[in-house]
């Protein structure tokens, strides 16, 4: 390996040393004597914990969810000021501006657009609720 000016080392490739990094990946991160670094490959079979235990596989839930229940929720909102919207209800639009949002799933959580009533308010004229067989979305 040659080295630069202060001793960095750089990368080289000759017929009798290795380019550095090789291994690809993550591999040779873990400095030698490190006790809590996993620098082997891990056995994808193996079960998954975390800091409570074992984390069991995902699998259909003990309850159903309430799908009912929460489009009456999304349509409830239908025509409510954004004063009133909880705040965990995401805002996509309000008028012309759009907001970025999360593309994570999450299975109750309700996302509005709002629009201009004619009175400077903004209300909810569109309601999308994330359900288990897919987002359902209410329109004034």
């Amino acid at each position: 390996m040659e080295t630069s000016a202060g001793d960095v080392p750089t990368d080289t490739d000759t017929d009798d040393e290795a380019p550095l990094g090789g291994g690809g990946g993550a591999a040779g991160t873990c400095l030698e004597g490190t006790p809590d670094c996993q620098d082997t490959p891990m056995d994808p079979d193996a079960p998954v914990s975390g800091p409570g235990g074992e984390v069991p596989p995902p699998g259909p839930s003990d309850e159903a969810f309430p799908s009912e229940a929460a489009r009456d929720q999304a349509r409830a909102l239908l025509g409510s000021p954004e004063s009133e919207l909880a705040p965990d209800v995401r805002v996509a639009r309000r008028g012309e501006e759009t907001f970025a949002l999360t593309e994570d799933y999450v299975l109750g959580r309700i996302t509005v657009e709002l629009d201009d009533d004619g009175s400077g308010t903004h209300v909810v004229t569109s309601a999308t609720v994330e359900l288990p067989e897919g987002p359902e979305t209410f329109t004034l």
